[in-house]
C-alpha cells in the first residue's frame, strides 16, 4: 500500500512540470504565431482575448481567426454600407462603392476557408488569404487623397487585414 502511495506521490510530481510545459507552449505558439504577422495587436487580440484559444491547437487557432475575420468582414461590409447610405459627397458615394465591392469580394472569399481548413488544403488557404488580404488595402487606397477615410472604416480595414494575415501566418504552422 505504501508503494502505491509513493507511486502516486511520483506520478503527481513527476507530471506537474508536463502540466507547466504544456501551458507555456500554448503562451509561446501565440507569441510566435503573432511574432511573425504585420498588426501584432490585431493578433494578440484575436489570440489571447478569445476564450476558444485557450488550450487550442494551430488548427484550433485557425478556426478561430477564421470566424474573426468572417465576422470582422461582415461588420465592416454593413459598415461601409451605413457610410454610403448617410454621405452626400459625389467623392465619397464614389469610394465608398469601391469599398463595399472591396468588403463583399473579401467576404466572399472567406466564406471558403472553413470548409479549406476542413480538407486540409492550406494551399488553398494560403492562395485565397493572399486574395483576400488585397481587398481592404485596395480600398484604403481609394482615400490617399481628400476627402479623407473615416477613423472607424480605417480601423476595421486595418483589423480585417490583420485578421487574414494571421492566417497566412498560422498556415505555416498546420
Amino acid at each position: 500500500m505504501a508503494h502505491s502511495y509513493n507511486f502516486a506521490i511520483f506520478m503527481i510530481v513527476s507530471l506537474l512540470p508536463i502540466s507547466f510545459t504544456l501551458t507555456s507552449v500554448k503562451a509561446d505558439l501565440i507569441d510566435e504565431i503573432c511574432s511573425k504577422t504585420v498588426i501584432k495587436n490585431v493578433c494578440y487580440y484575436a489570440l489571447r482575448e478569445d476564450p476558444r484559444s485557450k488550450g487550442a491547437n494551430p488548427e484550433g487557432l485557425m478556426a478561430i481567426v477564421i470566424d474573426l475575420s468572417q465576422k470582422n468582414a461582415t461588420f465592416t461590409c454593413n459598415l461601409v454600407s451605413t457610410l454610403l447610405k448617410e454621405t452626400i459627397d459625389p467623392k465619397l458615394k464614389t469610394r465608398y462603392t469601391l469599398c463595399l465591392g472591396n468588403f463583399n469580394k473579401a467576404s466572399n472569399i472567406l466564406v471558403k476557408f472553413p470548409n479549406l481548413l476542413r480538407s486540409k488544403d492550406y494551399y488553398g488557404l494560403s492562395a485565397n488569404a493572399s486574395a483576400a488580404i488585397r481587398e481592404p488595402s485596395t480600398c484604403d487606397n481609394n482615400f490617399l487623397e481628400p476627402p479623407v477615410e473615416v477613423p472607424e472604416l480605417r480601423e476595421a480595414s486595418d483589423n480585417l487585414r490583420g485578421l487574414i494575415d494571421v492566417i497566412l501566418v498560422l498556415v505555416g504552422f498546420l
